[in-house]
C-alpha cells in the first residue's frame, strides 16, 4: 500500500507520536513513605524534617538522605502496629463461603488519578471539573489522602492514559488472527469548523467475537479532498502496523471517497463496500418527498399539540380516560431530514388516530391539520410500506454492528417490496415508488458480490436461499446472478486454500532432515548421467504423486461439502460466528474465509456514532481543545465502552418514556440517523 502523494517526513503533530511527549513528562512517583510521614517546615530552609504520623518521631528528610531510613522506621513502628486495624475494611463482594472478607486497604494515588481520567473521558466532563470546589470536597471526603490536581495535570493524565491504552489496542490488532476491516467517515465540527476523519477497525478475535475500535479521530488539514484523505488513511494504517492486514473498507457515497480509494495502491488487497444504511436513507428520502402533503399535516398537527403544555396534558387525559390508551407510548414528532423519525411519527399518529379525530372535531385551531378518512387509509398503507425499510435500517445500523451475512436478505426485501408495490393497486404510492426505484437501481442494481458471498456462508441461507431470492426477482434469469456470486466465492476460497498450503509448506520446508537413503545418495554422487538409463528410474514415487494429484482434482472441496449439507431453519436464532468457530476442524480454510467475510461492516454506523461523541467533546465551551486531546478523549471513550464503563446508547422503549423525556425524543431518533 502506498501513499497517493510523495512521501514527506512525518511531523511531530501526526496523530500518533505526539503523545510520547506527555508520557516523557510524567513525574516520577512520590515515595509511598509520605503517605505515613509529614514534612515539617524548619527555620533553616536547607534543613528538612519528617514526622511519623503514628509515633510523632522526627527524622531528617534531606534529599541526600533518601527515604530508606523512614521506610525502616515505618516497618518497625510500634504505634503503627497498634493502629493497623484502621487499615482494614470490609469487602463489598462476599467470599465464596458467603462471609464478607477483610482486606487491607491501601490508597493508590496512581489508580485514583487513572479513575479520574476515566470519569472525565466517559462523562465528557471538562478538565476544569477537577478544580471545582465541590469535586475537591467530594474527593477529600472519599479519600483524605488524595492530593488535588489542576486541569492541566488532568489533561496530561488523559493523554498518558490514551498512549498506554493505544499500545494495548495496537497489540490486540497485531494479534488479530484474521484480516481487519475498516469503516471511515468525515465530520465537520460546527464550533471549530474543523473537518475530522474517523477510522474504525473491525475484526474477529481468537474467541470468534466481533470487535471494533476507533483508531483515528483526527482533524484534517485543508484541502479536504480524496488525495489528502488517502494520505491520512495510509499514514494511520502504517502507524498502527496493520497496512498489510486490511480486507475491506466501508464508506458512504461521497465523491471524495471514490477518489480516495482509487488513490490507494494495494493491488486489489481489499474490497470497497458502500454504506448500506446511507444508501437506504437516500432511497426512502427520495420517495417521501412526494408524500409530503399528508405527512406535513400530521407533522404540523403534532407540533401544535406539543407546543402547549396544557394542550398536551388535555390530549393525553382524553386518550387515557375516553379511549383507554396506554399513554406511556408518546406522540412523536419527527425531524424532517431524518426519515426513520418520520416513520415513527406516522406510527404514533396511527396509535392515537381516534384521539386526533376527536381533537379535530372540538378544536377549531386543530381542524386545519385533521385528516380525512381517505388520508388516514393512505397513512396506514404508507406506514406498512415504510416498516420494511425501517426494520432493514435497524438491522443495518444496529448498535451491535451486524455481521455481513445480513446484507443480502435486507437488500432483497427492499428490492422485492419496490417491485411488488409498483405493480400493486395503491395508485397514490406509484410515483413515490418509481422515484425510489431510480435511487435503488443507481446503487443496488448489482448486488455487492463480496457481501452476497457472505450470505452463502450463513448456514441458514446457503445457496438455496440466494437462488430463491433471485428467482422471485428475475425468474428464468436467476441462475446467471447466482452463478456469478458462486464463482466469486470459489475464487476467494481458492485463495485461502493456496494461502493455507503455502503456510504449511513453509513450516514443512524449515525441516532439513533428508528422506534419502544414504547409499542411494552415494550412487547419485558418482553417477551424474544416471538419468540417461531407464533402469535407474523409479516410477513408484512418480506414480504416487500422480495418484495424489488425481485424487485432489476429483476430491470435493470444503465449500462443496458445506453447500451439499442441508441448511438450518431460515429464521433460526444462531450466532453465525459461533457456528464457524465450531466448524473450524471440519472446514478449516472455509472457516477462515467466513471469519474475514462476516467481519465486513455493512454500514458506517461505527464511525458515525463517534461523531455523536465528538459533538459532546467539542462544545461551544470547549472549542479550544487541541486536536490531539479530542482524539485521545474520543478514542478512550470508545475503548472504555469495551470495558463496560459507558452504557450503550439505545432506543427507548415506549414504557420508559415520561413527560419529561418528550424533549429528548429527537435525540433518541438521531442516534440511528444518517
Amino acid at each position: 500500500m502506498t501513499m497517493a502523494s510523495s512521501n514527506t517526513p512525518i511531523p511531530v503533530d501526526d496523530g500518533f507520536n505526539e503523545y510520547e511527549s506527555a508520557v516523557k513528562r510524567q513525574k516520577s512517583t512520590t515515595s509511598k513513605v509520605w503517605d505515613e510521614m509529614t514534612k515539617l517546615d524548619c527555620e533553616n530552609k536547607n534543613e528538612l524534617k519528617a514526622q511519623c504520623n503514628h509515633c510523632k518521631t522526627i527524622f531528617s528528610a534531606k534529599s541526600s538522605s533518601g527515604t530508606s531510613h523512614l521506610r525502616r522506621h515505618l516497618n518497625s513502628c510500634l504505634k503503627k502496629v497498634n493502629k493497623d486495624i484502621t487499615q482494614y475494611t470490609i469487602a463489598i463482594q462476599p467470599s465464596p463461603e458467603g462471609v464478607p472478607s477483610i482486606k487491607n486497604y491501601k490508597f493508590d494515588a496512581d489508580e485514583c488519578r487513572k479513575a479520574i481520567s476515566t470519569f472525565l473521558v466517559c462523562g465528557k466532563h471538562s478538565f476544569r471539573t477537577v478544580e471545582e470546589p465541590a469535586f475537591r470536597y467530594m474527593m477529600r471526603i472519599a479519600s483524605p489522602n488524595f492530593k488535588n490536581i489542576s486541569r492541566h495535570t488532568a489533561a496530561r493524565d488523559v493523554l498518558m492514559y490514551y498512549a498506554k491504552e493505544r499500545d494495548r489496542v495496537k497489540e490486540e490488532l497485531a494479534k488479530a488472527p484474521g484480516l481487519i476491516c475498516l469503516t471511515s467517515d468525515n465530520w465537520n465540527s460546527e464550533h471549530t469548523n474543523d473537518e475530522y476523519i474517523c477510522v474504525t477497525a473491525h475484526w474477529v478475535d481468537k474467541d470468534w467475537k466481533l470487535q471494533k475500535r476507533i483508531i483515528r479521530f483526527r482533524a484534517l488539514f485543508p484541502s479536504y479532498d480524496g488525495l489528502n484523505i488517502a494520505d491520512e488513511l495510509v499514514l494511520c494504517l502504517s502507524q498502527w502496523g496493520i497496512d498489510k492486514k486490511i480486507f475491506s473498507i466501508t464508506l458512504d457515497n461521497a465523491s471524495y471517497n471514490d477518489v480516495m480509494v482509487s488513490s490507494i495502491l494495494c493491488d486489489g488487497a481489499f474490497f470497497q463496500v458502500r454504506c448500506c444504511a446511507h444508501i437506504l436513507n437516500l432511497i426512502v428520502k427520495a420517495g417521501l418527498e412526494l408524500a409530503d402533503d399528508v405527512v406535513g399535516k400530521i407533522r404540523n398537527g403534532i407540533r401544535y399539540i406539543k407546543k402547549s403544555g396544557i394542550r398536551r396534558k388535555r390530549f393525553y387525559d382524553v386518550a387515557d380516560k375516553s379511549f383507554h390508551l396506554n399513554v406511556t407510548k408518546k406522540l412523536r414528532q419527527d425531524v424532517c431530514v431524518i426519515w426513520n423519525s418520520t416513520y415513527l411519527m406516522l406510527e404514533s399518529s396511527l396509535y392515537y388516530k381516534d384521539v386526533l379525530d376527536y381533537l379535530g372535531q372540538r378544536d377549531k385551531d386543530y381542524q386545519i391539520f385533521a385528516l380525512s378518512n381517505e388520508e388516514w387509509r393512505n397513512v396506514v398503507i404508507l406506514c406498512k410500506f415504510l416498516k420494511v425499510f425501517y426494520d432493514v435500517t435497524c438491522i443495518f445500523s444496529g448498535s451491535n454492528y451486524p455481521t455481513a451475512n445480513l446484507y443480502f436478505r435486507g437488500v432483497w426485501k427492499v428490492h422485492k417490496i419496490l417491485l411488488d408495490t409498483v405493480k400493486g393497486s395503491y395508485s397514490f404510492l406509484t410515483p413515490m415508488v418509481k422515484q425510489m426505484q431510480e435511487k435503488f437501481n443507481k446503487y443496488w442494481a448489482e448486488y455487492s458480490l463480496i457481501l452476497s458471498c457472505a450470505a452463502i456462508l450463513d448456514p441458514c441461507y446457503k445457496l438455496n436461499y440466494v437462488q430463491y431470492c433471485f428467482n422471485t426477482l428475475y425468474g428464468v434469469h436467476a441462475s446467471d446472478f447466482v452463478e456469478t456470486i458462486l464463482s466469486n466465492l470459489r475464487l476467494l476460497f481458492d485463495e485461502y486454500v493456496k494461502k493455507s498450503k503455502s503456510t504449511s509448506s513453509s513450516l514443512g520446508g524449515s525441516c532439513n532432515v533428508s528422506d534419502k537413503n544414504p547409499v542411494d545418495s552415494g550412487l547419485d554422487e558418482h553417477n551424474d548421467n544416471s538419468a540417461d538409463f531407464g533402469g535407474y528410474f523409479n516410477e513408484s514415487d512418480d506414480y504416487k504423486r500422480y495418484l495424489n494429484e488425481s485424487s485432489t482434482r476429483s476430491e470435493k472441496s470444503q465449500l462443496d461439502i458445506y453447500l451439499e449439507e442441508p441448511e438450518l431453519e431460515l429464521n433460526s436464532q444462531i450466532d453465525v460466528l459461533d457456528y464457524w468457530s465450531k466448524s473450524l476442524i471440519q472446514y478449516n480454510e472455509l472457516s477462515l474465509l467466513a471469519r474475514d467475510l462476516l467481519a465486513i461492516p455493512i454500514s458506517t454506523v461505527a464511525s458515525k456514532s463517534a461523531f455523536s461523541m465528538g459533538k459532546k467533546v467539542i462544545t461551544h465551551l470547549r472549542s479550544s481543545l487541541k486536536p490531539k486531546t479530542v482524539q485521545a478523549v474520543v478514542c478512550l471513550d470508545d475503548w472504555m465502552r469495551v470495558k463496560g464503563f459507558s452504557a450503550e446508547i439505545g432506543c427507548k422503549k415506549d414504557n420508559e418514556d415520561d413527560d419529561d423525556d418528550e424533549d429528548d425524543e429527537d435525540d433518541d431518533v438521531s442516534s440511528v440517523a444518517f
